[in-house]
């Protein structure tokens, strides 16, 4: 009997696009971060309805938190898996209570439950995802 040290399952390629779509969102919240910090006196000058550095920070953060996170699904750590869904609905939570707090405007306002039901969407998808056996087999080691 060989020692052999037992590996993973080969990555569904899903899991790969879903990697990518995190870290999409990811890059997208570093330039939101890169732009309101690089504009925020003229976001303070137009009177935005929050403070844009506030906003930057936030980004910032999140940014490195999903970030990580495609990362860990990336490399199929089973920590990712666990945490993924966690992760994600705060990040949604966070976008729609920004959106109920600092909305203004009736089309503001409007966007709240659309934003509310695509997050909810999303979650359901990532959940659904994450059960599906191939993805499992990937990223727990076997017996």
């Amino acid at each position: 009997m060989s020692n052999v040290p037992p590996t993973r399952a080969p990555r569904p390629w899903i899991v790969w696009v879903f990697s990518a779509i995190v870290a999409a969102i990811a890059a997208i919240n570093v330039g939101l971060a890169w732009d309101h910090v690089a504009h925020a006196d003229a976001y303070r000058a137009l009177g935005v309805s929050y403070p844009p550095l506030l906003r930057a920070g936030f980004a910032l953060i999140w940014a490195v938190v999903l970030g990580a996170l495609a990362v860990g699904l990336a490399r199929c750590r089973a920590w990712a898996r666990r945490w993924i869904l966690i992760i994600l609905s705060n990040y949604g939570a966070f976008g729609v209570l920004w959106l109920v707090i600092y909305a203004r405007s009736d089309f503001d306002r409007g966007r709240i439950a659309f934003q509310a039901a695509l997050t909810a969407l999303l979650i359901v998808l990532a959940a659904w995802m994450m059960r599906w056996r191939r993805v499992r087999r990937a990223f727990d080691l076997p017996a």
